[in-house]
């Protein structure tokens, strides 16, 4: 009769070679499968779970633990309800958005500490065997010693420890070890063997151990018996019963042997330091014992591991703080908060610095919450710089610094940098408010400690400017920051040039700001500025009835020369810098065909068609002035967009008729139409003015004004005639 073991290996070997029949099928093997009546794919896929049942023996003797299905707690639900959950089919997206967004607020709170060491759930209660055995273990009925005999006699044996705790030498007789550790066990039997085997030496070692049954029991993850190895010791146990629930206490688990407590192991010396002294190797019929957790104290903000943490006995701020790993480096210990309720079930709050012996020492008590705050990240006693350089960035900030220690050179600018214009960003103490700080940068790294070589304040930050780049949009958030700091009676430190800059727009106003500064923030003056005369308007706030403005006309050249005739400026002053008068780009008109000089003409406003034709050397003998041919681009633009709306009114006409004869069931030819449309796409806008050339030359017509972009064609006289129509050689 075959033995268990022989007819689970022949069904192992079955299930394999099914298995290997599934993965190897061909689509043949499938059509024949499906036309004999079997459903293959519902068989194959039964066979992958029995081979993972099949598998079961060895996953569980590399991994005795696997996740939990809740987290850690008495189980409260069978086998079967949890298995049913999970192959509920409650899988809608709404319904998982919302564990997600639940999984992500449990995250966020706080957990206590320890309990994720069981966070699995045990696959065997199987004794564990496999762990190695100390020379202080203590013998009993059930243990096997493994005895090789080696010199006059070489043999081997495997001899039980019986009922009555000795053992059955052959040679020796028996031999007593009731109550021996296995070390003493070891030099005892070695001495009888040497004193009645003579010429024989012994090797001796433990084989196969008896196991002991214990109790788990209290707040433990599943409480009741267990058949555990005689050289388990508490924590074995509480790892192999599936470990505790959530409300237990990690510090209290109590060892209990003939209904006395002999050992108390506290798993946070486990946890926190590595120390397993007071882990007691259990013996048969003891019972472990898990109480509820007693106090409890939170730690949160700036600690290496924020978490609820179990108290034993006093304990301090420093000593709950060490629990939590102590302080992250941006902790800031000098404000720190315990939130705990007073006697009058209200919440309040125990202000501590951590720096201090006082406050270290605070004594924690049950439900506080321990929360230590980080450093600010504003930053302080540096300077910035940014815009125009080669190396933007941050710098450490001392009494005495200048713009010079820290721009030594021009080569740390980018090219076209603006050397007459850079500003500070300075905040004023107490309140923070911001002050623009104009800067020559120039004659800052020129005059290395001049006056213009600016003294940096703490959290000042320097912009540099290109001459390029428009800098009213860079200062914009600036600008933003002043006008938020208007108030009544105190207005904004802004001021304004409009018309011939290089950068008009809003610029911060800065201590002593004249108009020749507020040019040079503006990028400088264009070529066809005016300098003879620009004009300042001014708010004036004097009447409290009405506010009112004031004009004053200023001349830059004088500015410039005369610093004392450059005017300081107020806020909301506004600068305009006009045009030089008739100061345009170069207009042009191009002449082609029979003149002497055709080409490219330059003219200024008001010059004719025939002041540019004269100044070509006139007409030519071959000229055609009667065929002469004038464009001009703003006709050209007129004239496509008048080809474009005729377009569109044609397609929306063809349109409408379509829809009306097609609600009268008649069929519509729009051949003709759609012909029209086509030849309008390929229309070109020409742009052409019709002129009498002849008698513009003649000045007995009146002459044409010419606009940038014009263009003449005068052809060369052609002999040749055309004949079209009913001839016999057209």
């Amino acid at each position: 009769m075959p033995s268990i073991a022989q007819e689970e290996a022949d069904m192992s070997a079955g299930l394999q070679e099914a298995m290997s029949f599934c993965s190897n099928m061909t689509d043949e093997n499938k059509r024949m499968a499906r036309a004999a009546g079997y459903d293959i794919g519902k068989l194959c896929k039964s066979l992958s779970s029995l081979d993972f049942d099949a598998g079961g023996t060895e996953a569980d003797a590399g991994e005795l633990m696997l996740p939990r299905k809740d987290k850690p707690g008495r189980a409260t639900e069978s086998d079967d309800e949890a298995f049913a959950d999970s192959e509920s089919d409650a899988d809608s997206s709404s319904t998982d958005d919302q564990s997600f967004q639940d999984m992500d607020k449990e995250s966020q709170e706080l957990q206590p500490f320890g309990y994720e060491l069981f966070a699995g759930e045990p696959t065997t209660f199987a004794p564990a065997n496999q762990i190695p055995v100390s020379p202080d273990y203590l013998l009993g009925p059930g243990d096997n010693l493994k005895i090789l005999f080696y010199g006059k006699t070489n043999d081997s044996m495997s001899l039980e420890i019986n009922r009555n705790g000795s053992v059955d030498f052959p040679q020796l007789g028996p031999v007593n070890l009731t109550g021996m550790t296995f070390a003493d066990a070891k030099k005892l039997i070695k001495v009888r063997i040497s004193e009645q085997m003579i010429g024989v030496q012994a090797s001796i070692s433990l084989g196969e151990l008896r196991s002991i049954q214990i109790f788990v029991l209290g707040e433990a993850y599943k409480p009741g018996a267990y058949t555990v190895s005689a050289l388990s010791t508490i924590t074995n146990a509480l790892f192999l019963s599936g470990g505790v629930s959530d409300i237990a206490s990690l510090r209290n688990i109590q060892l209990k042997r003939a209904g006395k407590t002999i050992a108390t192991l506290d798993l946070y010396e486990l946890l926190l330091n590595g120390n397993t002294s007071d882990d007691q190797r259990l013996q048969a019929s003891d019972v472990i014992y898990i109480p509820t957790v007693g106090k409890t104290a939170s730690v949160d903000g700036e600690v290496r591991r924020p978490a609820i943490y179990e108290l034993k006995g006093a304990t301090t701020a420093q000593q709950l703080i060490k629990m939590a790993g102590g302080m992250q480096p941006k902790a800031y210990p000098n404000r720190a908060t315990i939130q705990r309720s007073d006697s009058d079930g209200f919440m309040t709050v125990v202000d501590l610095d951590l720096t201090s012996s006082a406050g270290l020492k605070q004594q924690v008590s049950n439900g506080d919450l321990l929360v230590i705050d980080s450093v600010v990240e504003r930053k302080e006693s540096i300077v910035s710089v940014s815009g125009h350089v080669y190396r933007p960035g941050e710098f450490r900030w001392k009494p005495g610094l200048r713009v010079s220690d820290l721009i030594k050179d021009v080569r740390q600018l980018r090219p076209d940098v603006d050397l007459d214009f850079a500003l500070i960003r300075r905040e004023m103490p107490p309140v923070g408010l911001v002050m623009p700080v104009f800067v020559n940068l120039g004659e800052a790294i020129n005059n290395k400690g001049g006056d213009a070589d600016t003294v940096f304040f703490a959290r000042d930050e320097i912009v540099i400017f290109s001459r390029e780049e428009g800098r009213a949009e860079l200062l914009e958030e600036l600008v933003d920051e002043l006008k938020l700091q208007a108030r009544s009676g105190k207005m904004a430190n802004v001021v304004s040039i409009t018309g011939n800059v290089r950068s008009p727009g809003d610029y911060p106003l800065t201590e002593g700001m004249t108009v020749t500064q507020l040019i040079s923030a503006a990028g400088g003056l264009n070529e066809a500025a005016y300098t003879l005369g620009v004009e300042l308007s001014r708010y004036d706030l004097s009447n409290p009835e009405q506010a009112s403005s004031r004009h004053f006309p200023l001349d830059l050249a004088v500015a410039y020369a005369d610093p004392s005739a450059d005017m300081a400026l107020n806020s909301y002053d506004v600068l305009s810098v006009r045009t030089i008068p008739e100061f345009k780009e170069s207009l042009s008109v191009k002449i082609e065909g029979e003149v002497r000089f055709p080409g490219d003409y330059s003219f200024n406003r008001g010059e004719t068609l025939g002041d540019v034709i004269r100044r070509a050397g006139g007409l030519n003998n071959l000229a055609h002035a009667d065929a002469a041919v004038f464009t001009r681009e703003d006709l050209r633009l007129q004239e496509a967009k008048k080809l474009e709306e005729i377009q569109e009114r044609l397609k929306s006409d063809i349109a409408t008729a379509e829809l009306e004869k097609s609600n009268d069931g008649e069929a519509v030819n729009t051949a003709a139409a759609d012909k029209l449309i086509a030849n309008l796409d390929k229309s070109e806008a020409l742009g052409r003015l019709v002129i009498n050339l002849e008698r513009i030359l003649d000045g007995s017509l009146e002459d044409v004004q010419l606009k940038d972009g014009d263009t003449l064609v005068i052809p060369e006289y052609r002999q040749e005639i055309s004949v079209l129509g009913e001839v016999q050689q057209p």
